[in-house]
């Protein structure tokens, strides 16, 4: 396997993966025998954080360049993991990365279907979730409203572009990736998280610009080495 992201290194990669795996062990057996009584704001923290740790082995798996079909089991595990510790007050990321993810995998019906109860349920209300939901479910509506304009709001001139001019597109999702989406990120923990003496990086990823690519049916053959952008999941199947 050549590492996809080369800013770790594959024993690290390999550590992080099998210390997120040890510890959701631990965490779902305190569940299963806990659980019951335990309230719903404990659940929601708990699964939380069972998220957040199935996410890095999600990541770090794709960063170390494994087989993508290895990856599905642990991407519906996340979305299994969303169901009970998922907000939309702090978990907006997760979202645009799970829809994004499950695009370029391309996702059974249902899963889809979860994502698109908790947007549901917390009236997310975003430009950018919104034209995922509607490439991936039966989603009608529609926001002009983006929850996170920096970075996100270069989404819809992407989007806006491909409508008329696929190789203009192209050109503004290239600058998305190089000079926008890490930057759009600074004051989030895993920014210049490759520098922390805690090996605490699993990967960077912009797995919206995969699912963009995919969806706008751009030629993305001039991105395959583009920092961030993640050419192996969008052309798995090929």
């Amino acid at each position: 396997m050549e590492l996809r992201d080369k800013l770790n290194t594959r024993q690290k990669y390999q550590e992080n993966i099998e210390f997120d795996e040890n510890c959701i062990t631990r965490d779902l057996k305190e569940y299963n025998e806990y659980g019951s009584s335990w309230n719903s704001e404990k659940i929601m923290k708990h699964f939380s954080i069972l998220l957040m740790r199935n996410r890095q082995i999600l990541i770090s798996k794709y960063s170390i360049g494994q087989p993508i079909p290895n990856l599905i089991e642990d991407y519906k595990r996340s979305v299994s993991f969303m169901e009970k510790g998922w907000k939309a007050i702090s978990g907006y990321i997760d979202m645009v990365w799970m829809l994004s993810i499950g695009i370029m995998l391309e996702a059974e019906p249902d899963i889809f279907e979860k994502l698109k109860s908790l947007v549901e349920r917390d009236h997310l209300n975003d430009y950018l979730v919104d034209f995922l939901l509607q490439n991936s479910t039966q989603w009608r509506k529609q926001t002009a409203k983006f929850e996170f304009p920096r970075p996100y709001k270069a989404t819809q001139d992407i989007i806006s572009l491909a409508q008329t001019d696929k190789t203009a597109a192209l050109e503004r999702l290239k600058k998305y990736l190089q000079k926008e989406w890490y930057r759009g990120h600074s004051d989030l923990g895993w920014y210049d998280g490759h520098k922390s003496k805690w090996n605490i990086h699993t990967g960077y990823w912009c797995f919206e610009s995969g699912a963009l690519a995919k969806i706008l049916g751009l030629d993305d053959s001039t991105l395959k080495d583009q920092p961030y952008y993640p050419y192996d999941m969008v052309h798995w199947e090929k």
